[in-house]
């Protein structure tokens, strides 16, 4: 891609519009080469076209903190019209829930947080990382170098006349004076070597600090393992792989003894020719109790048969005797019952009408003739059939409530039976086992130790590797601060070096300032001390040595020489081609300065192809040619 003509690099602005509510537009162009001065009363929204643009750049608060709560309020969405490098785009910032934080690009949105990144690419400048600190060496982490640092540079607000920028740190106002005058890649490169070596040797420390402790440690831990488990004492996990094997050996062989013991005691309890039986044992009380057993087993079936069938019969009982007292509540309430009339059919649930055609003495549901008399003997009948029902079941019950006691009883002998012989069997195998007991409990107690042992194991392999790791990282440490030493940082920029750089910054600004020499200016000679970037005026530092007036003519030099940095310098430079200055009459000074200074600022946007806006409440300097009145119509009410 071809570069940009001198007269289009950097940024330029075309026009700013606010949209109202009701859709209408006020809208402000503006131009290039010239020095566009917005002018109104009070609360004429001169610095709030500013503010709009300022907020279109990047910035990330919401409408109401960024352009007040009066402006926002009043609006839907702001939009600036501006070229980077020539390339028109429109951006625009909506004041809708949703999309506060988006910049709108030509169309498309993006988060503002992202909008710094986007905007460094398009005008071609670094986007890096610097040290968070006026000492790399001394700095514990990085910070971008946003386009919005730079901003403040070339965006002079209310409260920055007498400081580079508004509540900016040190470090950050090096870098953007490094970045303006083109060598911000070799002074930041060099910076985040230094940085990258500090961090580098704070690691290695950090890991030698932690290495020593370790090994002191770990001899302390495995000694203390290995006399409290009685093991040898190993130093390293070879040793520890060595002593492992060593006693899997010792509990393989501990294992095999008892393998070979307890099939010794397994021939003796099969009862094997070899074996024979103890003096005194019956050699056949394991089939009698086995047979006990299964006798015991259909026992208990039978007493839970049984009991299950008594349930059910007095179950049986208890519904009978429930249907002969209904059927005795019936027949005494028959009486009462006779005319209440029947609503629903029991058989198909339909509606029954009372009133139906049927005879007298007759159901008026089934016809059939009915009476007391009739429903009574009917009654008694059911009673009668039940109760004959209920007799038949008590017979029943008691005769399964006999045969349930009996089945108890029998399950209680034999389970008394089966323990007396599940004791002549313990005794029996006792005798057979008691001269094994002894050798069989020292097995057990061997293969515990050993086991036991051997859960150390991991533990020490843990301590050791935990030594081993922070051996390895005081090597990668060690490493990485050699790597870094030996780098070779490029601490040059291209073409001409920053001492010239800052020599011919330091001139433009004199160039200025000299035409001030016999009326407000009397401080002496700007220089800038290339190593730490430090502006000094005559033999101290701007801010040590100049008043309020003379600050505010400071910073105009400085916004003077910024137009010039493409002409005087190389593509290196970040130039910003724009110049936006809000309300220069600051601290008192006199507006014929100010005039004087307006004058040249017009004239070398003029010159160079750039642009400047700026407001101010008094009449604007004559210059048709390099300065433009835009005079601003809409009045805010004061909060």
């Amino acid at each position: 891609m071809s570069e940009p003509r001198t007269s289009e690099r950097g940024l330029r602005i075309d026009k700013v519009s606010l949209v109202h509510h009701s859709g209408e537009l006020d809208e402000y162009a503006f131009e290039s080469g010239k020095l566009n001065i917005l002018t109104g009363v009070r609360n004429s929204s001169k610095t709030t076209t500013l503010k709009v643009i300022d907020y279109c750049l990047g910035d990330r608060g919401s409408p109401a903190d960024a352009l007040k709560a009066a402006v926002a309020s009043e609006h839907v969405e702001v939009s600036t019209d501006l070229r980077v490098d020539g390339r028109p785009y429109k951006l625009t910032r909506y004041f809708t829930h949703g999309r506060m934080g988006k910049i709108g690009i030509n169309g498309d949105e993006i988060a503002a947080s992202d909008f710094s990144d986007w905007i460094l690419n398009e005008l071609g400048w670094p986007n890096l990382l610097i040290p968070k600190g006026l000492h790399p060496t001394s700095a514990t982490e990085q910070t971008p170098l946003s386009f919005r640092n730079t901003l403040r540079h070339f965006y002079r607000n209310e409260d920055s006349w007498t400081s580079f920028a508004d509540k900016e740190q040190e470090f950050t106002r090096r870098a953007v004076v490094s970045q303006l005058l083109g060598f911000v890649r070799s002074r930041t490169a060099q910076a985040n070597r230094d940085f990258d070596l500090a961090r580098a040797k704070r690691r290695l420390n950090e890991a030698e600090a932690v290495d020593r402790e370790v090994r002191e440690s770990t001899l302390q831990a495995v000694t203390a393992i290995s006399q409290n488990l009685d093991l040898p004492l190993v130093r390293s996990v070879e040793e520890v792989a060595g002593a492992r094997r060593e006693l899997r050996r010792e509990l393989d062989a501990v294992y095999e003894r008892r393998r070979l013991l307890t099939e010794e005691i397994q021939g003796l309890t099969d009862g094997s020719p070899s074996a024979g039986s103890p003096a005194g044992y019956d050699p056949s009380l394991t089939d009698v109790y086995s047979d006990i057993t299964n006798r015991l087993r259909r026992a208990t079936e039978e007493v839970t048969n049984l009991g299950q069938l008594l349930e059910e019969h007095q179950r049986s009982a208890r519904t009978v005797t429930a249907e002969v007292s209904r059927m005795e509540r019936l027949a005494t309430s028959i009486e009462v019952f006779d005319t209440l009339p029947v609503r629903l059919c029991p058989a198909c649930e339909q509606n029954v009408d009372p009133h139906r055609d049927h005879d007298e003495d007759a159901c008026y549901l089934c016809f059939q003739p009915v009476d007391d008399d009739k429903r009574q003997r009917r009654a008694q009948v059911e009673i009668r059939s039940l109760k004959s029902e209920l007799d038949d079941l008590d017979d029943v019950i008691a005769r399964s409530r006999g045969d349930l006691d009996s089945a108890r009883a029998h399950q209680q002998q034999l389970h008394a039976r089966q323990a007396q012989l599940a004791q002549q069997l313990n005794q029996r195998r006792a005798a057979e086992l008691a001269p094994f007991m002894a050798t069989l409990e020292g097995l057990a107690a061997q293969i515990a130790q050993l086991e036991h042992k051997l859960t150390a194991f991991p533990a020490m392999e843990e301590i050791f590797q935990r030594r081993t790791d922070a051996h390895r990282s005081v090597l990668s440490a060690q490493l990485l601060v050699e790597r870094i030493e030996k780098e070779q940082a490029n601490s040059t920029a291209p073409g001409l070096s920053p001492m010239d750089r800052c020599f011919i910054f330091a001139e433009r600004m004199n160039g200025f300032l000299a035409r001030y020499m016999d009326t407000l200016w009397v401080a002496g000679q700007v220089s800038i001390r290339d190593t730490d970037l430090t502006f000094y005026v005559g033999s101290k530092p701007w801010d040590q040595g100049l008043g309020a007036e003379a600050k505010v003519l400071f910073f105009l030099a400085y916004s003077y020489a910024t137009l010039f940095l493409n002409s005087d310098l190389d593509e290196e430079c970040a130039f910003p081609g724009l110049l936006l200055l809000d309300n220069p009459y600051q601290q008192g000074i006199a507006s014929g300065v100010v005039h004087q200074a307006l004058t040249e600022l017009a004239e070398a946007a003029h010159v160079t192809g750039t642009q400047v806006i700026s407001t101010q409440t008094l009449r604007p300097p004559s210059a048709q040619h390099t300065i433009r009145e835009i005079p601003m119509l809409q009045v805010y009410d004061t909060p």
